[in-house]
């Protein structure tokens, strides 16, 4: 059993069946059986799912391995800027500092060569 499926058994509750969480989500019988054995499901079936038991479409997600947990952290948030610790603002300046750093041409010559571009 994939960790999607199981997620699904887990929020469907150990007496629905397959053809009963498949009426509940709007899909025929067939077609989720056919997704259930094959692990089959796509991005838009967890998102219907998860809406179909009052979940998160992003639990979904990360379930269905479409987002990570960090990403899924991030989302959690929002993009504003307060929500983000002093760390992780850190870890961003670093990374923005290192991203768009130029090593001088200079730097990349021997110094005696460097030395007679300069005088």
């Amino acid at each position: 059993m994939s960790a999607f499926t199981s997620w699904v058994s887990e929020i469907a509750g150990e007496n629905m069946s397959n053809r009963e969480i498949a009426k509940k989500v709007g899909m025929t019988a067939a077609t989720f059986h056919r997704k259930w054995t094959e692990d089959a499901f796509v991005s838009d079936d967890a998102i219907v799912i998860a809406r179909a038991f009052g979940r998160s479409p992003i639990e979904a997600l990360v379930a269905l391995g479409s987002l990570t947990e960090a990403e899924a952290k991030k989302a959690e948030r929002g993009y504003s800027l307060s929500e983000y610790t002093t760390l992780e603002l850190s870890q961003e300046l670093l990374r923005r500092i290192q991203t768009s750093a130029e090593t001088p041409e200079y730097l990349e010559k021997p110094v005696d060569e460097a030395a007679k571009e300069i005088l």
